[in-house]
């Protein structure tokens, strides 16, 4: 805009400059001719009367060797048309007959003419005057426009030295001129009520400043809305992807970034990001408009995704995929009905053993001295399924969340010494297994009746699991917080056996509920299948984890991390 302005006041003086240089210069050279024109016509009119009246020596206006050559060029014409006498001719006989030159002709009627034409005799265009004489001929004077010209010639340079310093002078008007006219609107203020600039632009500025209210207001909502959908998105633990109908993702949030391990998947390809042939399936349902729902494994994690057309008022515009971690959904699918399997299956041993052996005696096949055997079997069995149904129960308080949360302070050692002392006193024939407690007294805030089950459990193994004169070992120790206190924060529970050991390949099951390494051992040595499952469990109520090492042969340690208020 401030170029255009500049160029259109340049234009406009510069215009202006040159009609002006322009008009003077053609006035100049019309007053110049004029100006000479009249001075032939004065010394036509002199001559002509000097020679009507013979009042002075005419000859010397005839006198071809003293010519002057910026002197008129006078003649006399005979009536006939024949040229008596010329100023700038020798021997005037020798000039042609003028008798049909217009000027000649004019005069010879009215006494006087006049015309501007090209001469042959002085090859330029000449201004003829012609005045008829008392005795009848014409007398004629003329002035070619050379000279006339050379007066024009001679002011013109000064017209042109004049209209370059016009120039510039106009060219720095220009400028102040633009910038006076620009520098209110450059130093407007929207933000102001009065707008200091021209009265007529007055409006047109109050309708911009309301619309550029307007536009700030419906920025400052888009961007509202827009951060709340960020956070929203960020912080969802489904992953989103928005795709256009190409394919290009236009936005993906944390967790379909962290699902694909991308830290940046804008402006790719979906078909870049994953190549499944079920996931591709889907997106191409999408984006014809349709829905689709798939079962989608990444990075060892199960995702339930689900595709969705996006539509606009133009029409399909993109796809939605939603991808929902169900992984711990289907692996608590898979345990329940793994447990439920499990339970049916040890369920059915026992109840199995005490109807066959109610059957035989209710039908009599069990002879006298038999029946108080098949009791005892009976009660064995019966205590096995309550002991099952305990356990189930347990697991049932903890995985709803309705475990007790009483706590009290007890002394770690002494309730450890009970347990051991229990092992001692109903378990004579353990085939003289060791059991020694290692540590000091000291006491802690937990629920003791969950730390009892803990601590039999993992005897109870180290005990089961055990060879003929092993050996089992409690460790008892507080672990001391980090700076800047020393008060003890975690308490470390240690068992540890010199039995048969747990192969490795077990070790990512060993805590799965009913899961066994040695079924046909364990059949011998009794059990739930529980112990360990519940004992972690335990340890998880009260913010704490637990870690087994083991290898075939070799023994078993666990080690459970209590974490204590």
């Amino acid at each position: 805009m401030k170029k255009r302005i500049n160029f259109s006041f340049l234009g406009l003086i510069l215009t202006s400059v040159l009609l002006l240089s322009l008009s003077i210069s053609i006035i100049a050279h019309n007053i110049s001719k004029n100006q000479e024109k009249a001075a032939i016509k004065d010394r036509a009119v002199l001559v002509a009367d000097l020679l009507d009246n013979a009042l002075g020596d005419v000859d010397s206006y005839f006198d071809y060797a003293n010519y002057d050559p910026d002197t008129a060029r006078i003649s006399i014409i005979a009536p006939d048309g024949k040229v008596l006498l010329d100023n700038k001719v020798a021997y005037a006989e020798t000039l042609e007959n003028h008798k049909d030159r217009e000027e000649f002709i004019t005069a010879l009627e009215e006494g006087e003419g006049e015309i501007m034409r090209y001469s042959r005799t002085l090859r330029a265009d000449t201004y003829y005057y012609a005045i008829r004489l008392k005795d009848g001929n014409v007398l004629r004077a003329a002035k070619t426009m050379s000279s006339i010209n050379g007066i024009f010639a001679a002011i013109f340079p000064v017209i042109t030295i004049i209209t370059i310093i016009v120039i510039f002078i106009a060219n720095w008007v220009a400028r102040r001129l633009t910038r006076a006219i620009l520098s209110p609107l450059d130093d407007i203020n929207f933000e102001s009520e009065n707008i200091a600039v021209y009265d007529e632009l007055v409006p047109y500025l109050r309708k911009i400043n309301q619309q550029k209210n307007e536009i700030n207001k419906q920025i400052s909502a888009l961007k509202e809305r827009a951060y709340t959908i960020e956070i929203i998105t960020s912080n969802m633990n489904e992953g989103l992807i928005l795709i256009d109908k190409d394919g290009m993702i236009l936005i993906a949030n944390n967790s379909a970034m962290e699902i694909y391990n991308e830290k940046d998947m804008l402006k790719k390809n979906i078909l870049h990001i994953c190549r499944n042939t079920e996931f591709l399936q889907g997106v191409k349902e999408c984006l014809v408009g349709g829905n689709a729902e798939i079962l989608f494994e990444q990075n060892q994690k199960l995702y339930n995704v689900y595709f969705s057309p996006a539509n606009s008022k133009e029409g399909l515009s993109g796809g939605i995929i939603l991808f929902v971690d169900t992984t711990e959904r289907q692996k608590a699918e898979k345990q329940r009905r793994e447990f439920s399997a499990n339970v049916s299956h040890e369920l059915k041993t026992p109840l199995t053993s005490i109807s066959a052996l109610s059957e035989m005696i209710e039908n009599g096949m069990a002879k006298d001295e038999d029946i108080k055997a098949f009791a005892a079997k009976i009660t064995e069995q019966v205590k096995r399924l309550i002991d099952i149904i305990n356990d189930i129960i347990k697991l049932s308080e903890f995985d709803e969340g309705k475990a007790l949360n009483e706590t009290e302070i007890f002394d770690l050692y002494a309730l450890t010494e009970t347990v051991v002392e229990s092992f001692k006193e109903n378990q004579k024939d353990i085939d003289n297994i060791d059991i020694n407690i290692i540590g000091e007294s000291f006491n802690i805030t937990a629920n003791s009746g969950m730390i009892e089950e803990l601590l039999y459990n993992l005897i109870d193994n180290g005990i089961k699991y055990n060879l003929s004169g092993g050996r089992v070992t409690v460790i008892l120790s507080r672990e001391p917080a980090r700076e800047p206190t020393n008060e003890p924060k975690w308490c470390k529970v240690i068992v540890s056996d010199t039995g048969i050991g747990i192969p490795e390949e077990h070790h990512g099951r060993i805590f799965e509920r009913f899961y066994r390494v040695d079924k046909s051992r364990s059949k011998k040595t009794g059990g739930t299948g529980l112990g360990l499952s519940i004992v972690k469990h335990i340890a998880e109520y009260h913010g704490g984890r637990i870690e087994m090492e083991s290898k075939k042969g070799a023994g078993t340690t666990v080690t459970c991390w209590l974490k204590l208020p």
